[in-house]
């Protein structure tokens, strides 16, 4: 059996869209793009689900604790361990204007993650696994006009610049690379998360490339 840890933000807890028409909650297990996955590569592979809403990178959030990637990631990596694949989807929080990164900066954060998923000393003897590199699907235009007022043109057009970055940065490191924002799209009256198609595509896309690595 493959293990393969998925961490990210909210767009792997699965938070709804839904909360801007006041339904507030999560998506079931058999919508996320992290069950559907399971269901699609089948009792060959084990899918964990390590998503937090808000979390970004390396960057704390002054608003709300915990929600930096940094401290959490190695003990994660060794509660789950033997690990064949690391999926690393994140960026899309980093973004906000009071972390004031750049696409480049957001990118080296993430190469701080693959340092540590790539480390020997992490997984005790165990095998190092294998690392993909997942550029989070783009914020859409519709989150500007969201209640809470956080996302600007400036987000939207950072979290469009991540690809390229996110590119160099796998290669550097020797990772495996996805661009989600060339399958899936966040939900149109939203823009931040996605709907159930968005993570039907997501997962449709990511087990096809997990095929591709492991074959």
């Amino acid at each position: 059996m493959k293990n393969i840890l998925c961490f990210g933000d909210s767009n792997t807890y699965g938070f709804s869209p839904d909360w801007v028409k006041g339904n507030f909650g999560r998506h079931a297990a058999s919508v996320r793009w992290t069950g559907r996955l399971q269901e699609l590569l089948g009792d060959e592979y084990r899918i964990i689900e390590e998503g937090l809403s808000g979390r970004t990178t390396v960057f704390e959030d002054p608003t709300m604790p915990d929600l930096s990637g940094l401290p959490y990631f190695r003990p994660c990596l060794k509660s789950h361990m033997p690990l064949d694949l690391v999926i690393i989807m994140l960026g899309t929080n980093d973004t906000k204007g009071f972390f004031n990164a750049r696409p480049v900066e957001i990118a080296m954060g993430l190469a701080r993650l693959i340092q540590i998923a790539k480390d020997p000393a992490t997984y005790m003897g165990m095998k190092v696994p294998k690392i993909l590199v997942a550029v989070p699907v783009p914020i859409g235009e519709a989150a500007l006009s969201l209640p809470d007022g956080i996302t600007t043109m400036e987000m939207i057009e950072k979290s469009r610049g991540l690809a390229p970055e996110y590119r160099k940065i796998a290669k550097m490191y020797g990772c495996e690379f996805i661009d989600l924002g060339e399958v899936a799209k966040t939900a149109d009256y939203e823009g931040v998360h996605l709907d159930a198609e968005g993570h039907k595509a997501v997962a449709e896309a990511y087990a096809a490339k997990i095929r591709e690595i492991f074959e």
